[in-house]
């Protein structure tokens, strides 16, 4: 086992034993990170935020060997026209490839609709001929996901269908939360046929702590796994779990070893993953919080893993 895990982190740029056991990978300001294999390297993007001290929409990086990172530009210079300009406010943006465009999913606070607290997210989409962009939003949101918002987008390729999951804010609202299916049409700009909660997948265990979030369907040896963080992400708790599926749309059932990664000594509230193939394996980027000992200077740095299949289950390495 050691062996193993020694090649794997060679195979992606790190040397064996020079690696502490949780060293961020970029180590900036870098929340909700979402690493897209592009030809022999591989590029990220996150939430809003100053990773470099100026204000980004969506910050992007990218790396030949998943060890050394640029530092992050600007991947959507123009703000959507639904989205409020007094942010910015762009949340979680993920990416796929379909066809030979980049269209990028996202959430943002919508200008002006309002759930009971005042405040509603949506999800749009943006289009780029290259992977940093610059991407280009729709006009409209994609959905908004009812009365209460809806928030992490996250496409899904199933043999020739294309899906998007996006979880129903109920956190905001002390209503049970829920994931929600839809399939896309081809171009991945549009919603296709109705909408279909994910069953089994909500914010109903103890280590949840009352909110599901960040969700991202996997397909792995033709199983079905949904794989998500939970509870309160600004504190240690903050955690990522899974649920096997029996298909796009559930039944799902959580995994009794939940949660599979979860704060250590030097990690903290690592949680909001994304899961990747790169150089023959599965690896599972995610954030963990930084500079703790300051709260008003503390941040998310993107980390990376690897993760094994041991009995169908996904493992993740230190």
């Amino acid at each position: 086992m050691k062996r193993h895990f020694s090649a794997a982190l060679t195979a992606l740029g790190f040397m064996a034993g020079s690696v502490h056991a949780a060293t961020p990978v970029l180590d900036v300001n870098f929340p909700d990170p979402l690493v897209l294999p592009v030809g022999e390297g591989l590029v990220a993007y996150a939430t809003n935020g100053k990773p470099n001290g100026k204000p980004l929409h969506i910050p992007f990086s990218r790396s030949s060997d998943g060890k050394s990172w640029s530092a992050p530009i600007e991947a959507m210079p123009e703000l959507p026209r639904w989205v409020r300009s007094d942010g910015p406010d762009i949340w979680a943006p993920e990416v796929m490839k379909i066809g030979d465009k980049y269209v990028m999913y996202f959430a943002g606070r919508h200008k002006t609709r309002m759930r009971p607290d005042g405040l509603t997210l949506c999800v749009g989409a943006a289009v780029a001929d290259k992977p940093e962009g610059p991407f280009k939003p729709q006009s409209a949101p994609l959905t908004c996901g009812g009365e209460l918002g809806a928030i992490d987008a996250s496409p899904f390729r199933d043999g020739d269908d294309l899906w998007l999951y996006v979880k129903t804010d109920g956190n905001c609202c002390g209503v049970p939360i829920g994931i929600i299916a839809q399939r896309l049409t081809p171009d991945g700009l549009h919603l296709a046929g109705q909408p279909a909660l994910v069953e089994g997948v909500t914010n109903d265990q103890p280590w949840e702590g009352g909110v599901v979030e960040g969700e991202q369907m996997i397909k792995h040896d033709g199983r079905y796994y949904m794989i998500y963080a939970a509870n309160d992400y600004g504190s240690d708790k903050y955690a990522t779990g899974y649920a096997l599926c029996t298909g796009p749309v559930g039944p799902c059932q959580d995994a009794s070893e939940n949660p599979i990664l979860k704060s250590a000594t030097d990690l903290i509230g690592p949680g909001h993953q994304s899961v990747f193939e790169f150089q023959g394996r599965t690896w599972i980027a995610y954030h963990g919080w930084r500079n703790t000992e300051n709260p008003r200077k503390r941040y998310r740095a993107m980390y990376i893993s690897p993760l094994d299949w041991v009995d169908g289950k996904p493992v993740i390495r230190p």
